[in-house]
């Protein structure tokens, strides 16, 4: 089943959690290394050429970028980690702006790592799936450039991905390029959304 957002469109940037602004939509976080490929995923996902800024140069998503899509979801573009040139000062800005939204007053309902399924988890990856996992944040990890790797070796390396991160969740592996396994993404992003209302409901209907 093919799965479109026809009408998303880029709301603002925030550099500080204070000017997030109160908007009643389920919040999806996009997270990832600085040169993961986060941008160009989102430019497919949207299926907007140039909507997100793309670069060759690693880090520049310094703010939390905010795009509504079809004006039911919340896509928040979190600022790439782990970009070794950029200086202490700014990596630690960074960080803090993620913490203080992962652990606002409206937190996302799943965050989407993305790891490039070349390299597998780094270090800071694992960082923040320990994070996560202690905050109670509920993430899902996302293979990118997956059509550089073929057969076998793209399921040994799914596979020893999914190891590495404890052996819970297998990557899901997609490609901005071929746009594989797009629009399932767009699929389990909805369901996700879809289950967690119904969880809400039945919270309220016991109370």
């Amino acid at each position: 089943m093919q799965i479109h957002w026809p009408n998303t469109h880029f709301l603002l940037s925030v550099a500080d959690t204070r000017q997030f602004p109160y908007i009643e939509l389920p919040q999806i976080a996009i997270a990832g290394h600085s040169n993961v490929g986060k941008s160009t995923l989102l430019n497919a996902l949207f299926d907007r050429k140039g909507m997100v800024k793309t670069s060759k140069k690693p880090g520049c998503t310094r703010l939390l970028n905010l795009f509504e899509v079809d004006k039911q979801i919340l896509i928040v573009d979190l600022p790439g980690y782990g970009y070794a040139r950029a200086p202490k000062a700014e990596k630690y800005k960074w960080a803090k702006l993620i913490d203080l939204y992962l652990r606002g007053n409206t937190p996302p309902q799943l965050v989407l790592l993305l790891l490039d399924i070349r390299h597998g988890p780094k270090d800071s990856d694992l960082q923040l799936i320990e994070y996560l996992n202690e905050h109670g944040v509920r993430w899902f990890p996302v293979a990118t450039k997956a059509d550089k790797l073929t057969g076998n070796k793209r399921s040994k390396r799914l596979a020893e991905m999914c190891d590495a991160m404890g052996g819970l969740l297998k990557p899901f592996p997609t490609s901005s390029s071929s746009m594989r396994g797009i629009s399932e993404l767009r699929a389990l992003i909805i369901e996700e959304i879809e289950n967690q209302r119904a969880v809400t409901a039945v919270a309220i209907q016991e109370l």
